[in-house]
């Protein structure tokens, strides 16, 4: 026989208190090296602070340049680093700040120490100014005094600020000592990585993006005449057109499938090798008035059966250009096939050649209804056709093409139009 334990009292609940929040009750420190530390120390908690904040790169970039500017007593600050590409960046709250911002960011290319070579073969360096997250900010003012940081153990890096007053360079250095400004420069490294890995994610974004809408399209535009053709070839394979007339009528049609199929995998395959940087550009002096003469006589035809007065304004034929002369007839029928197919019957197109200085200048003008301006961005666009062209046989692809031509001979491809004037043109530049 056993005595029966006591009942024991219920255990009190665990319970953990958090700390008081820390309050800084230093008022100075008793020595300089304290001083240095507490203030690396604070640097580092903000950077981190900053660094690890759910905002873009760029704003995290703009938040480490404040708080060097607060660092040293600044209205802002910039950075410039040499590397791959020698780069600066500075810090604004909106469209209103920009112009005080590049201000700095500009002084501070020209300022920050490089040697003479160096200087004359980078030229002026791609100014980045980094907004600050959602905005927030007003702009810096009455910060019209400069003045410059290297960063000894970062070669190549170099810190701007903009003071309301002048300051000399031992207090600049006094309150930005060389640790401090070491771990401003991994702090600016390491949003400057992130920066750079979101641009580059958002670029395989947007080509994945891009890719996959092509191959939409690109499987569209073959599968729909792929229909039609295997539509006619049924029927007369199956027996049910006994007309001889009918049936080559469904062959001439199934024809003209195959023949704009082929066009087609053509311009497919040139924007592709235009892409990938393959095509071959054989560039010679040509001249202008010569390449515009052969194009308006192969065109001449479809301009008689449209009754389009085919118009031509022509340099002096001493006149040349330096370009790929098969190619430039190539982008100029282009257009001008555009403006007879698209143009007023009856109207007029005008192909015109020019010099200004040492660049030749080709227009291409009809008296079309015109493009709206939203219509304008879009029309150099693989596939894109204004709603009213889709009546017209094309692949879309001309205007795209031809653009990459221009570009690819160092040229441009541009267009005006004023919708319901009756006035069109596209301008090619070499």
């Amino acid at each position: 026989m056993t005595d029966p334990l006591p009942p024991r009292p219920p255990s009190p609940a665990l319970t953990i208190v958090p700390p008081r929040p820390f309050v800084d009750r230093r008022v100075r420190s008793r020595r300089e090296v304290d001083r240095v530390a507490y203030d690396e120390t604070r640097l580092l908690a903000r950077s981190l602070d900053i660094l690890a904040a759910d905002i873009p790169a760029e704003s995290r970039l703009a938040g480490i340049l404040d708080l060097l500017a607060r660092t040293v007593g600044a209205g802002r600050a910039a950075v410039v680093a040499d590397g791959p590409a020698r780069r600066v960046a500075v810090a604004a709250s909106g469209p209103e700040d920009a112009t005080a911002a590049v201000a700095l960011a500009t002084w501070l290319d020209m300022a920050a120490p490089r040697s003479r070579a160096e200087r004359a073969a980078s030229g002026a360096a791609p100014i980045l100014v980094a907004r600050r997250s959602g905005g927030e900010g007003s702009p810096t003012r009455n910060a019209g005094h400069f003045a410059a940081l290297p960063i000894a153990a970062s070669r190549g890096v170099t810190l701007g600020f903009a003071f309301s007053r002048a300051i000399d360079p031992a207090t600049l250095r006094d309150r930005m000592p060389p640790n401090l400004a070491r771990h401003a420069a991994v702090a600016l490294a390491l949003v400057t990585e992130s920066m750079s890995i979101e641009r580059d994610l958002a670029e395989l974004r947007a080509a994945d993006t891009e890719r996959g809408r092509f191959v939409s399209t690109v499987a569209h535009e073959l599968r729909t005449p792929l229909t039609g053709l295997g539509g006619y070839l049924d029927l007369i394979l199956d027996g049910q057109v006994d007309d001889p007339a009918i049936q080559r009528e469904f062959l001439e049609r199934g024809q003209a499938i195959v023949g704009s199929m082929t066009l087609l995998v053509g311009d497919l395959l040139e924007r592709a090798r235009l892409e990938a940087g393959s095509i071959d550009l054989a560039s010679e002096p040509f001249s202008v008035a010569d390449a515009l003469g052969t194009v308006a006589k192969a065109l001449l035809p479809i301009a008689v059966d449209r009754g389009v007065h085919l118009e031509m304004t022509l340099p002096p034929r001493m006149r040349t250009a330096l370009g790929d002369r098969r190619r430039v007839d190539q982008i100029v029928t282009n257009l001008a096939a555009n403006a007879l197919k698209y143009g007023a019957d009856g109207g007029v197109v005008e192909l015109a050649g020019r010099f200004d200085g040492t660049d030749a200048i080709i227009a291409v003008r009809d008296e079309g209804p015109g493009i709206e301006l939203e219509d304008l961005a879009r029309i150099f666009e693989p596939f894109y056709r204004l709603a009213d062209h889709r009546r017209v046989t094309g692949t879309g692809l001309g205007l795209s093409i031809a653009r990459d031509l221009a570009r690819a001979m160092g040229g441009d491809l541009d267009v005006a139009s004023r919708p319901g004037t009756g006035r069109a043109g596209r301008a090619a530049r070499t």
